[in-house]
């Protein structure tokens, strides 16, 4: 059976975040392909400039933060659903945040391009739950 490479795309201002979960990422599976951000238009321009990053092995996990400074998770969120369906399909979008605050959660899970909201930092049982 062929291993399915599981791709990653990580929308975080804070360097030292994308690197804990990269690290955690790298340690929970075999076939990993992760590209990371630390600024949110450049991670949108990313995502529509080449809608083809997806091979047909399956979707990209998009792990975005809510609170960062030039653009917001939630504005992230606005940009990405003008985008073609086509893009949108191949993401499947999880808050990745350090907030508590019940407005941010209960934010997340209303809005339809979020699957959920996990609490920073990500770690294997979270993950083994995503992916099981």
């Amino acid at each position: 059976m062929t291993q399915i490479t599981k791709r990653f795309l990580l929308v975080d201002d804070d360097p030292i975040s994308n690197l804990i979960t990269k690290m955690m990422l790298k340690k929970s599976f075999d076939e990993v392909h992760i590209k990371d951000f630390t600024i949110p238009e450049d991670g949108l321009k990313f995502m529509k400039a080449e809608p083809s990053h997806n091979p047909p092995d399956g979707k990209t996990t998009l792990f975005l933060d809510i609170n960062m400074p030039s653009l917001s998770g939630w504005d992230y969120l606005e940009e990405f659903e003008l985008f073609d369906a086509s893009i949108k399909e191949q993401y499947d979008i999880y808050i990745l945040s350090s907030s508590v605050d019940p407005k941010d959660i209960n934010r997340a899970k209303e809005n339809p391009l979020v699957i959920d909201i996990i609490e920073k930092p990500l770690n294997k049982v979270t993950l083994l739950k995503m992916f099981s």
